[in-house]
């Protein structure tokens, strides 16, 4: 190889290091910040191939909208009761330049952005008692005009982050493990409570019930004696107005048919009777005797 050919070379393999060191591509799901010295120099957020000068270099931040779930915060309400945040963020890199100099990395400034939501949820909660959070207040939206008004506070506070904060939203809202158990006691105790006066009520109505069922019986009982004894009566009167009058038709026949009726009524089969035969209760069989 010649000495210019040689000379050739290497200015084309400097050239190809110059271009490769100047060249850098910016993908379309990022934006980059072009330092000189550590000092930034301009934002690039048109995605292709771009050129830098060799001492130049470049940091990458997000482009697409990015979510953060932060750790539950624990808030104190209107009315002095704790609860478990647990909620989420959307947010966007809206100036890199920002980013950098407050934080110098994304993962950074996530972190500065978590805190200041983690406050303005602290703020807006604050201001309403645990009832208006969990029932979500008279018109059921509460909940809705929270997390809006968490959202615009936190996007206007994060702007000098170079954040944009698209949206803030709360997953769910929890009390305290200890105060959960006091407030499972408490409703324990008054499903209980509610459980006796039921009962109570209950037996009451029961003893009413049977005390009713009670005299109802006795009075019905009672109107069944009275049938009965009536019943009888006319029964009685009847069968001895037909003894009477069988009586005056036929005198002798009516002293015979009620003897045998009195013998069979006290003469059972196998009975031994120690009487004399001489008895007026025996006169009929002595008549036949005779």
């Amino acid at each position: 190889m010649s000495p210019k050919q040689m000379i050739l070379a290497i200015i084309f393999t400097a050239f190809v290091g110059l271009m490769g060191s100047s060249a850098y591509v910016v993908d379309q799901r990022e934006q980059v910040l072009l330092l000189q010295f550590g000092n930034p120099k301009d934002v690039v957020k048109t995605a292709g191939l771009h050129f830098k000068w060799p001492w130049q270099s470049v940091t990458t931040f997000d482009s697409r909208l990015l979510e953060s779930d932060a750790e539950p915060n624990e808030v104190i309400t209107k009315d002095k009761k704790s609860i478990m945040v647990d909620n989420y963020t959307r947010w966007t890199i809206s100036d890199p330049l920002k980013v950098y100099q407050v934080a110098r990395t994304q993962q950074g400034v996530t972190s500065r952005m978590e805190d200041v939501v983690r406050g303005k949820v602290r703020e807006v909660l604050g201001q309403h008692t645990l009832h208006e959070i969990v029932s979500g207040g008279e018109l059921a939206n509460l909940r809705i005009e929270l997390m809006l008004s968490i959202r615009d506070r936190a996007d206007k506070a994060v702007r000098e982050l170079g954040l944009h904060i698209v949206d803030v939203r709360i997953k769910r809202a929890d009390l305290p493990q200890e105060n959960s158990e006091a407030v499972f006691q408490r409703m324990k105790s008054e499903r209980n409570r509610i459980a006796k006066e039921y009962r109570s009520e209950g037996e009451e109505s029961a003893k009413v019930i049977r005390s009713e069922a009670e005299k109802q019986r006795k009075v019905i009982l009672a109107d069944a004696y009275k049938q009965s004894e009536i019943l009888r009566g006319h029964a009685d009167a009847e069968s001895t107005g037909i003894y009477a009058l069988a009586y005056q038709k036929d005198p002798e026949f009516y002293a015979f048919t009620r003897s045998l009726e009195a013998y069979r009524g006290s003469i059972k089969e196998g009975s031994r009777l120690v009487i004399s035969p001489d008895t007026e209760f025996f006169q009929f069989f002595q008549q036949s005797h005779r």
